[in-house]
């Protein structure tokens, strides 16, 4: 993946900067609302949906299944928004991105990058430059998944070199109810999986409202968060370089 690009300024009215293109799942609420706050002046986010299959949270053996080998409506869903000219794509469904390791993430990002002609910002890589940014190894995860996903993003950052002290999630039962989890329970397990041993929090899981929660868990726990929605938006605009600070989501959209 390339680092910073400058890219064409818009001559739209409305993005004299960059259009930044979104793609959801169809099920998805929360990732619109929460990169809208985030977009910086003379930015537009023009958000596209794609559909996916179920994922059973009933039965955790097809659960398994599901999540090595889930395809969804990624390409329809980007025939649908590349024609408005974005400058960037943020993808904001995480769950796939993270299988493998670093290499298979890699090579997915420069799939979808020469599929689209444009930056295209996945949402396990975002988290990784984000770790990279704030110079930790040590982590402690937070998903809206069920144990074998849970496992699965944990054998991700282990494989990427980080040391996962703990992960869990808080076990949702179908992808609308993740954002209908309460924000006290999003506290509640923060604090499940923090530890003295940990360096910093992970968020993954789109449809989880935690980016605007991110400056007060961060004062609670004392370190840093990455969240997927906020390292996604905060690693496309750094990638078409704005390097605008995001106040109000954590110290790395703030000061990296």
């Amino acid at each position: 993946m390339s680092g910073p690009q400058h890219c064409v300024p818009s001559t739209d009215i409305l993005a004299a900067r960059a259009k930044v293109a979104v793609v959801v799942p169809a099920t998805n609420t929360i990732v619109q609302p929460e990169m809208e706050a985030m977009r910086p002046p003379g930015v537009t986010n023009h958000v596209t949906r794609m559909l996916l299959p179920p994922r059973p949270y009933d039965d955790m053996a097809v659960y398994q299944q599901a999540l090595q080998t889930e395809s969804g409506g990624l390409e329809d869903a980007l025939q649908l928004v590349l024609p408005c000219e974005p400058h960037v794509v943020a993808h904001g469904h995480s769950i796939h991105s993270f299988r493998g390791d670093r290499a298979r993430a890699e090579a997915e990002t420069e799939r979808l990058e020469a599929l689209c002609g444009i930056p295209f910002i996945t949402p396990s890589m975002a988290v990784l430059k984000g770790l990279e940014a704030l110079g930790v190894r040590r982590i402690a995860v937070l998903t809206p998944y069920w144990p074998p996903a849970d496992a699965m993003i944990a054998a991700f950052f282990s494989a990427c070199g980080y040391e996962v002290v703990a992960a869990d999630g808080l076990k949702t039962t179908g992808p609308t109810r993740v954002a209908q989890v309460p924000l006290d329970a999003i506290r509640a397990g923060f604090r499940a999986v923090d530890s003295d041993r940990v360096e910093a929090l992970v968020h993954v899981g789109t449809n989880l409202p935690v980016s605007a929660m991110t400056d007060a868990i961060e004062a609670a726990h004392g370190k840093p968060l990455v969240g997927v929605n906020v390292a996604t938006y905060w690693l496309a605009l750094r990638r078409i370089g704005i390097a605008d600070p995001l106040p109000g989501f954590g110290r790395l959209a703030r000061d990296y």
